[in-house]
């Protein structure tokens, strides 16, 4: 795995060299969405499960019309525009890349609910942008694998959660208890120097939370949900990655496209064996002040 850590701009520039694979995806599964797709009995084509994984993590948050919800690494803004369709939720989301940042704008004009979003260039490490106890929810629908120092991550959540807030979060983590090889942390570097990512362990996770001053953390194991997507991503990545090496030969296909296709095989392999896993993550603010260790000063101030 990578100690290293990761800069904000190479991040930015990775997501944005992606975008021509995910327009692909995205004409696939008829929305701009990034994340993993969540199949399950009523839920078992590429953009109804896409949906699903929005539906089961905004379900699992108890979103509702009285909410102002923070959605960190919003990316083209398809989760943010869920939360404000759905239940009438405010949304703030902030990213990195302001490419995908219009790209959001736009989709919330598309779907008429751009007087309930907005969308700020912001780096969900510190929230610069957002104030003190100003949301009810900070939500991330895997953006914490991005973070390289997920308890900064963190205390810069609950900063900005107000009194009774709470934070609700997907994503890729290393198993509890899995102890992966040299050739598993091989294939980790892939990812995450693939996708601009640093994969933690799911208990190590848990740890933080309590210690940045979030209680009542419950965690569940969405891993066989995502399978079949990780699947239909390998096979692919095993097709258009030989063609993108051709393609690349002659200035088409860029090395972080690669990149990212390779990363995408990986990922689906150390899913398949048992050493990576797909956690759904909700804790509540503690109201102790003395929790979470500093308090950071209010950038609205």
């Amino acid at each position: 795995m990578t100690t290293q850590d990761l800069d904000t701009e190479e991040v930015a520039d990775i997501y944005d060299e992606l975008l021509a694979t995910y327009r692909v995806e995205w004409a696939y599964r008829g929305h701009r969405s990034l994340h993993l797709a969540y199949y399950d009995d009523d839920h078992d084509d590429p953009a109804e499960a896409s949906m699903n994984t929005m539906r089961v993590l905004s379900e699992a948050a108890d979103v509702d019309g009285t909410d102002r919800v923070l959605n960190i690494g919003c990316g083209a803004g398809e989760d943010s525009i869920w939360n404000a369709r759905a239940h009438d939720a405010t949304v703030i989301g902030v990213n990195i890349s302001e490419t995908q940042l219009d790209l959001a704008r736009e989709n919330a004009r598309e779907h008429g609910v751009a007087d309930r979003t907005e969308f700020r260039y912001d780096d969900f490490q510190t929230l610069e942008t957002v104030a003190d106890g100003s949301v009810d929810l900070v939500w991330g629908l895997e953006a914490l694998a991005h973070s390289p120092d997920k308890p900064q991550a963190l205390a810069a959540a609950r900063r900005v959660l107000d009194d009774g807030g709470r934070v609700a979060f997907t994503d890729l983590f290393v198993r509890a208890g899995a102890t992966p090889s040299t050739a598993d942390r091989e294939q980790i570097g892939t990812i995450e120097e693939g996708l601009g990512l640093r994969l933690g362990a799911i208990d190590g996770f848990e740890a933080a939370l309590a210690d940045a001053g979030f209680e009542n953390v419950e965690v569940r194991d969405l891993t066989d949900g995502i399978r079949p997507g990780l699947e239909d991503r390998k096979q692919f990545a095993s097709v258009a990655h030989p063609v993108g090496r051709l393609l690349g030969a002659v200035g088409i296909a860029s090395e972080a496209q690669l990149d990212g296709l390779e990363a995408s095989a990986r990922v689906h392999d150390l899913v398949e064996d048992g050493v990576l896993g797909y956690y759904l993550i909700t804790a509540d603010r503690s109201t102790s002040d003395g929790d979470g260790g500093d308090s950071v000063d209010d950038p609205a101030s």
